[in-house]
């Protein structure tokens, strides 16, 4: 499933390749993922997190379901969503786009049912924290408590789940199970 929103935005300006009308699956969970930003070849074409235009499940899509079903979900049952909304020309600016989507993302929080947040990588999780961080394996694993507006979500950083990624999977794995295990603690 998806939600369609459009949004009128020029703040990134000519940085922009394209600017999705999907900002956002749907999830049948209390869990939202946020990413970085759309690539021109993912989710923004078949309407499905982590799957390209044919159906199949990308190689990210498969590292990030196995972490996932340490938490007994699937990637379909979660909700998506990236930090920075549009496809960019230059992925250096990443940080400055996402600041500038921080509004719509945080709209798109106070209107979910969820609770928490994974964010995927340094970028959606320093744009949600609000401080600059100097080294993302300091934060990996940790939970914070965030407010926005009158809501508070636990969010839950982890790594990027490329396979590219030496820590995809290794890095993130015991972060999963560390996770878990704060979950059956918080619904006893």
């Amino acid at each position: 499933m998806k939600i369609a929103k459009k949004f009128e935005c020029f703040k990134c300006g000519d940085n922009v390749k394209l600017k999705p009308s999907v900002i956002m699956q749907e999830g049948k969970t209390n869990f939202i993922i946020v990413g970085e930003s759309p690539a021109l070849d993912g989710w923004i074409n078949s309407g499905r997190a982590f799957y390209n235009s044919e159906g199949n499940l990308q190689a990210s899509g498969r590292v990030l379901a196995r972490l996932l079903s340490i938490l007994d979900i699937t990637i379909d049952d979660i909700y998506f969503t990236e930090c920075c909304k549009c496809v960019l020309k230059d992925r250096k600016c990443l940080t400055k786009s996402a600041q500038n989507c921080k509004q719509i993302l945080e709209r798109q929080l106070l209107q979910l049912p969820c609770d928490y947040i994974l964010t995927m990588g340094k970028v959606p999780t320093e744009i949600l924290l609000g401080e600059k961080i100097k080294r993302f394996c300091n934060v990996v694993g940790n939970v914070y408590q965030i407010q926005i507006g009158d809501k508070t979500f636990l969010l839950l950083p982890i790594y990027h789940p490329s396979p590219l990624n030496p820590k995809g999977y290794s890095g993130n794995e015991p972060v999963f199970r560390k996770y878990r295990d704060l979950l059956k603690i918080i619904y006893k």
